[in-house]
């Protein structure tokens, strides 16, 4: 069993569907760009171009051309609506600003929230939306498609705010972590799945390293291994429970995954 530090970037809040729509700024237009919105980031870990490099020195490990940017450098998602809770805090936001008025403004609240990512370690990133007449701040979380004032969302609390995310400001294509720092990269069900790269018996070079997938059940803090892949002492070993893989990934994108975790041992 490994315990993870999960850097998490996220947009969160509340609303009640199937009831009348409330009186939350932009409502209909908030509402319309973020619906489409999935937090998963499987497809975009597995394209073609992603790849996966390590650092045994320095003791990291890099994702590289995992952003993409259009020509005027907004961010792109993979196939229009999948990404992480940065890259879909990030679209909300270059969606929203250039409708709002010069009463509210909008910007990124890193907050921990008790179900998932209840530390300030998870550096979990909300868009906060602000009424300057009054004072009321507003959650948008477009990885749970919630929308509510702060106040109403007693399992937020903000740790600080920031006008722009540090990958947007440099578009940047690639994200580092370091060895046994896990990534967040698809919630269903209950569970959060998170993906790291970890050292063997605090060995860290190339033939010591493994590939690992975590499975945590929300408001529960011990994760537990459901995929391990990677070099033990040179021995290639290959892992999966899939008591639970199976209830959260198709077979089909099992396959596609084991694929391109493969393709990166192969490399290193």
């Amino acid at each position: 069993m490994r315990f993870f530090v999960l850097m998490v970037f996220v947009l969160c809040s509340c609303v009640s569907f199937g009831g009348p729509a409330p009186t939350l700024p932009y409502y209909d237009a908030i509402m319309k760009i973020m619906m489409p919105l999935e937090y998963s980031g499987v497809p975009v870990m597995v394209k073609p171009q992603v790849a996966l490099s390590i650092d045994f020195d320095k003791r990291t490990w890099t994702l590289q051309h995992i952003h993409e940017y259009d020509s005027q450098g907004g961010i792109i998602l993979e196939q229009g609506r999948f990404g992480l809770c940065a890259e879909l805090a990030t679209y909300l936001f270059e969606k929203i600003k250039p409708l709002l008025g010069g009463r509210y403004e909008v910007k990124f609240a890193m907050a921990t929230e008790s179900g998932y990512f209840p530390t300030a370690e998870s550096n979990h990133i909300v868009l906060l939306l602000m009424d300057k007449s009054n004072g009321q701040a507003y959650i948008v979380d477009p990885s749970f498609h919630k929308y509510a004032k702060l106040k109403d969302l007693p399992e937020y609390q903000v740790v600080n705010i920031q006008d722009t995310l540090s990958f947007i400001k440099d578009k940047s294509h690639d994200v580092s972590f370091s060895v046994d720092q896990a990534i967040p990269l698809y919630i269903k069900n209950d569970y959060l799945l998170s993906f790291a790269v970890t050292s063997v018996d605090g060995k860290f070079n190339k033939d010591n390293f493994i590939f690992v997938i975590s499975a945590n059940r929300r408001h529960k803090f011990a994760g537990r291994d459901i995929v391990l892949i990677g070099r033990r002492n040179k021995e290639f070993e290959d892992f999966q429970d899939k008591s639970i893989l199976t209830g959260l990934l198709s077979e089909s994108e099992i396959n596609v995954l084991f694929d391109k975790l493969k393709s990166w041992i192969e490399r290193i």
